[in-house]
């Protein structure tokens, strides 16, 4: 982690998106990170490689998102459960297409050396960076976002153990966490959908993984809501699960 130093102002967004984020580069603690995805020595475990295949995965699902905002709506997007793969569009979002982006996630360590890294950065160019922070989405009336992020959230062997084996397939293979309770995580996550799919009533997107899908899609149905999905998707950087951009409509 670098000392906090002041940077000379940078007008061009995408110059200073890239400005950012190799700043962030520099500023987190990569290692500390690291704990969070692997267990032993988790110094190498974002090495150079996987970190430029973060920022890689990172823009290009920018990019499709991009060419999918409309010009006009809330231009308000709402990220649960992003982490430090989610970095490259949430800035993207916020410093090159000047959208406004809220970032809900559990206060972890992950969590709060982001939101650390993320006001050290920021604070040096003076701009004010989104950042995770443990909101409710009961605070978003109804509609009020045009684009919502649920990537490998229910599939979080940590947060839904048992939710996770069952939507992966896992029952009764090497790979099965063998944890949690599979009723009260699906009550869970039934209870986050509905809030997060009550957000983004259409028309909207819906960034979700395939697996995942597997209990939003009757979830927005049974809210009225259509649901087109791609038959495009990009794998993301860490997981590998394969992450589309769904059309909601009313």
């Amino acid at each position: 982690m670098n000392p906090s130093v002041e940077h000379r102002p940078v007008q061009e967004p995408g110059q200073l998106f890239g400005a950012i984020y190799a700043a962030l580069d520099l500023e987190l603690d990569w290692e500390l990170l690291g704990r969070a995805y692997c267990e032993g020595d988790s110094s190498e475990f974002f090495d150079a490689e996987r970190r430029e295949r973060l920022l890689d995965t990172g823009l290009w699902i920018a990019n499709d998102l991009a060419r999918m905002f409309p010009d006009t709506g809330p231009r308000r997007s709402v990220y649960v459960g992003a982490a430090v793969a989610e970095l490259a569009p949430i800035l993207v979002e916020h410093l090159v297409l000047g959208r406004e982006v809220h970032w809900l996630n559990l206060d972890t360590e992950e969590s709060r050396e982001l939101a650390r890294a993320l006001g050290s950065v920021g604070a040096s160019f003076g701009v004010t960076l989104p950042h995770p922070s443990a909101r409710s989405l009961g605070e978003f009336a109804a509609g009020t976002c045009d684009h919502a992020w649920l990537v490998s959230v229910l599939t979080d062997p940590d947060a839904f153990p048992a939710l996770h084996d069952e939507l992966y397939g896992r029952h009764g293979t090497e790979l099965a966490t063998g944890r949690g309770v599979l009723a009260q995580e699906h009550a869970r996550a039934t209870e986050l959908a509905r809030a997060l799919l009550r957000c983004a009533a259409g028309p909207a997107i819906l960034s979700t993984t395939d697996d995942e899908l597997a209990l939003l899609v009757p979830l927005a149905r049974e809210l009225g809501h259509g649901i087109d999905i791609p038959t495009s998707f990009r794998e993301s950087a860490l997981v590998g699960d394969r992450v589309r951009h769904c059309q909601i409509t009313t």
